[in-house]
């Protein structure tokens, strides 16, 4: 016999066992050992399907694995889509908040106010201003105020846009005063906190206390709160305590400011 079928042979003899299986069942006798042949050959079935079944279930993993991918970025993006709503959501919130609670500003005599959109603010801390876009004119040195108190001046203005000194900027001297008392002091910026003057010895309030505009010299409305007492000094020599504070308004996290323009005669 040639090389070339002895390599077949195995193959040869199973597929003529396999035909002769088949023939045999169809015969009387093999009706009747049908099922005991089935259940003999059913290890060599099994034998034989067993690379086919592999490959499906390799193939099905691995179709599987990719819709399962799919879904899992798909997801992936559904989450930070609701993520990025929400985030507008609450930020839309805190400026209607802030709108809102601006408006409730007292109506001073002499002043009109009207709310300023924040765009920008400068990163020197030493001047610590502000850009706003206001929705009416304005002018420079009208006092501009949040919702918690006093942010400080405009220093210019282009059209609707306004740039802010805030009472943190060394420039800016505010007239104040502890509400129920007679106090008179001078609240001045120095770059990252405010210091008072002219605070008596025997009146010096205490820690914590929240100093608000006078209302003297008519630049600033009376009435707003200004700065917050952090420490208090005694000075050698001197009728004065020295006081460190710092602003009663956090402009840094607001979206919207107030202006408080002097009504025209």
């Amino acid at each position: 016999m040639p090389r070339r079928w002895l390599g077949l042979r195995p193959w040869f003899w199973l597929a003529a066992l396999l035909l002769l299986l088949l023939a045999v069942q169809q015969t009387p006798l093999g009706k009747q050992l049908g099922p005991r042949l089935n259940l003999f050959f059913a290890p060599l079935v099994s034998v034989l399907q067993a690379p086919s079944i592999w490959w499906q279930n390799t193939n099905q993993w691995f179709v599987d694995s990719r819709l399962l991918q799919n879904e899992v970025s798909e997801l992936r993006q559904q989450v930070q889509k609701q993520a990025h709503i929400r985030q507008e959501r609450d930020a839309l919130r805190a400026e209607n908040s802030q709108l809102r609670t601006l408006l409730s500003l007292q109506k001073l005599p002499g002043f009109v106010w009207h709310a300023a959109k924040v765009l920008g603010r400068s990163p020197d801390k030493m001047s610590q201003r502000l850009m706003l876009r206001t929705q009416m004119p304005v002018q420079a040195d009208d006092a501009v105020a949040s919702s918690e108190g006093l942010v400080g001046l405009v220093d210019s203005v282009s059209g609707h846009i306004a740039v802010v000194r805030t009472i943190l900027d060394a420039s800016i001297a505010v007239p104040a005063t502890l509400p129920g008392t007679g106090l008179a002091a001078l609240v001045r910026g120095q770059g990252e906190q405010l210091t008072i003057e002219f605070i008596p010895l025997e009146h010096a309030p205490p820690r914590g206390s929240i100093l608000v505009t006078s209302g003297a010299g008519g630049m600033f409305p009376p009435g707003i709160p200004v700065a917050r007492i952090k420490r208090i000094r005694a000075m050698p020599g001197s009728v004065f305590v020295d006081v460190d504070a710092e602003p009663a308004a956090h402009w840094r996290r607001d979206a919207w400011l107030s202006v408080a323009s002097h009504k025209k005669p």
